[in-house]
């Protein structure tokens, strides 16, 4: 199987670094609102990759994230005086329910950033030390 990289600019022969095994991560939604096109279409072209996997017999882990922190977040909570967790379940059950609609397979990981804040500033800490950040 080939897939284009797109850093050299070409297809190139698809290697796993784990024979028989692929990880899978998409960037999901910052879920503030509802889903819009943009991520239709990138989760609609990752679960095309999922089944191609899936279908050429690798075991596949797939991870799409949910940023459930942020400033457009915190921005809908005081125009609506909702909670974040109202705001956030609320449109994360919307989101799920459109790739349903789109018969997208689900991800069988979907880490939340309010899950994963103290991983998050060790590695800012990490990049501040190194003086990357």
């Amino acid at each position: 199987m080939k897939l284009f990289d797109s850093v050299r600019k070409e297809k190139v022969e698809f290697i796993p670094i784990r024979e028989g095994h692929v990880k899978i991560y998409l960037c999901g939604p910052t879920v503030y609102d509802d889903a819009h096109l943009g991520h239709a279409r990138s989760s609609v072209s990752f679960d095309l990759l999922h089944r191609v996997f899936l279908n050429s017999g690798y075991k596949v882990d797939f991870a799409r994230n949910y940023t459930d922190i942020d400033d457009k977040i915190i921005k809908k909570m005081k125009e609506t005086g909702e909670t974040l967790k109202e705001i956030t379940e609320k449109y994360i059950a919307s989101f799920e329910s459109d790739m349903e609609n789109l018969r997208v397979i689900s991800p069988n990981i979907k880490p939340k950033a309010t899950e994963n804040l103290e991983a998050m500033e060790k590695m800012i800490a990490g990049l501040l030390k190194k003086d990357f950040a």
